[in-house]
């Protein structure tokens, strides 16, 4: 198990702001971070599975990483662009989607580039370079992306990312959007489009009724329909709304006891 935080110490040894438990004892990473780890995520790039971590710090382990490191087992490293290290600002969310041509790491944040390519707040890593997620109407979401996971609503696999911004690829989205590996979409229901303030969390789940994407933040509305902080996102909502006819592709659900 591996720990990221704000913290300089696990089980009572050095470990600065990242350690590892192994069911009986803590263990450091190296020289670790020298500031804050905000997420971790495993990711294969054809070498094996190793560690990534983002946060806010410049280095792990003595190396200048800029918001971003690979652990392999043995010693921190940075993801080079072709003219930085990792991405200039803060990373906040790591998520692994395969858009079609294999899986990649999709990274998210506060940043506007990432190995001095602009991406604006998110990123794709392919083991090698560095991408932007741009569709036919502009790049990224900007300012601030603050979560990811990959959900298939029964049309294809795509990347749903979470955060504080309006517009993602130039299309008004509401603090939530779709990525289908090609082009940036909004999640509009009956009422409305997005949610009404920031998108903190994300993650699939099937309560029985079928797969659904839950969605947490500091809302109070989804898609128009009044939702305190958490809401539930489905793309055929016949099952759902009893209001919506046939025809209808998406819309949002609060969830409630």
């Amino acid at each position: 198990l591996y720990a990221g935080g704000r913290f300089g110490i696990a089980g009572g040894a050095p470990a600065s702001h990242i350690a590892r438990w192994d069911g009986a004892a803590w263990s450091a990473l190296g020289a670790g971070t020298v500031a804050q780890v905000r997420t971790l995520e495993v990711y294969d790039d054809g070498g094996g599975n190793d560690l990534y971590a983002g946060g806010s710090f410049t280095e792990a382990g003595g190396v200048t990483v800029n918001g971003i490191a690979l652990w392999d087992g043995a010693e921190w490293s940075a993801l080079d662009g072709p003219s930085w290290p990792g991405v200039l600002g803060r990373v906040e969310a790591l998520a692994i989607y395969d858009d079609g041509t294999g899986p990649a790491l999709y990274v998210g944040g506060g940043f506007v580039l990432a190995g001095n390519i602009t991406v604006n707040s998110i990123a794709k890593w392919d083991g090698s370079e560095w991408f932007a997620l741009s569709g036919s109407s502009g790049t990224g979401a900007y300012p601030r992306v603050y979560a990811l996971t990959a959900y298939d609503d029964g049309t294809g696999p795509a990347l749903y990312v979470g955060g504080d911004f309006s517009t993602a690829g130039g299309v008004t989205v509401s603090s939530i959007a779709k990525w289908n590996g090609s082009e940036w979409s909004a999640l509009a229901g009956s009422s409305g489009t997005g949610v009404n303030s920031a998108v903190d969390a994300l993650i699939a789940f099937d309560d029985g009724t079928g797969p659904a994407l839950y969605v947490g933040g500091w809302f109070t509305t989804a898609g128009g329909v009044s939702a305190n902080r958490i809401a539930k996102w489905v793309r055929d909502c016949l099952i759902f709304f009893d209001s919506f006819e046939t025809g209808d592709t998406g819309g949002w659900s609060v969830t409630q006891p």
